[in-house]
């Protein structure tokens, strides 16, 4: 008897288990990670399965060693993802733009986390962008709805122009962010009012904020990473990348 309710236990959390998933589609299992210990590498040497790549307008592709994403569209995004989904993280990548107009945005993308459909709209993630010119910026997406947690920043830090390497770094641990370019962190204009926007002078004022070193925010608690490049007011922007490497933080 005691065997056949034991039976019985163990199909309920099976059956549990596959309703779960089935109302859930945005479970997923997470990586774990030991901290100071590389978990995951990339130099795409060959091509990845585990990396999305597509191609049209919008692309991603690996070629020569590196991933490789354009945009031929005005105020658009190219996109690769890695497959797997994890928490806490230390991220870094190598990354330049090979062509296209000075005035972009490329970078790492941390704990995008999809609603189970089809369409990158209504995804959750967080971006921290440079660009080619020297600025930088990190962008936050909860439900479809953008919100720049710190605005574009200049800083001799980032190296400018064309085929020019530069080294990103994300470090997310719980609700805390950290942001490094060529081995600096990074500040970042973060407004007194939690619904004011972040705003950064030219004479390098944080108006109405304060400069911090250390995002906070709850929003996102996993997801997965991957590379961002995004056109504005030209298209065109062809940007690269390498060495992607993920450790505990």
């Amino acid at each position: 008897m005691r065997r056949w309710l034991f039976l019985l236990f163990c199909l309920l959390l099976l059956a549990g288990a596959f309703a779960l998933n089935r109302v859930s589609p945005t479970w997923h299992y997470l990586v774990p990670v030991t901290p100071g210990a590389v978990a995951y590498a990339n130099t795409f040497e060959s091509v990845p399965a585990d990396w999305t790549l597509y191609s049209g307008r919008l692309s991603a592709s690996v070629e020569a060693g590196r991933l490789i994403l354009e945009v031929d569209e005005v105020n658009q995004s190219a996109f690769s993802l890695q497959q797997l989904h994890w928490s806490d993280i230390d991220l870094t990548a190598q990354a330049q733009t090979d062509a296209g107009p000075a005035d972009n945005g490329y970078g790492l993308i941390v704990r995008l986390s999809d609603k189970g459909n089809a369409s990158p709209n209504d995804d959750d993630y967080y971006l921290f962008l440079i660009s080619s010119d020297g600025f930088y910026r990190v962008v936050r997406s909860v439900n479809g709805l953008q919100r720049e947690l710190s605005t574009w920043i200049p800083s001799a830090v980032i190296r400018q122009g064309l085929g020019v390497t530069n080294t990103l770094r994300v470090l997310a641990q719980g609700d805390q962010f950290r942001f490094v370019v060529n081995g600096t962190p990074m500040l970042f204009c973060v407004p007194n009012n939690p619904d004011g926007l972040s705003t950064f002078t030219r004479d390098g004022i944080c108006q109405d904020g304060q400069m911090v070193d250390t995002l906070i925010d709850t929003s996102i608690p996993a997801g997965r990473v991957g590379v961002v490049a995004q056109a504005y007011s030209q298209s065109g922007v062809v940007a690269s990348f390498d060495h992607v490497i993920l450790s505990g933080p």
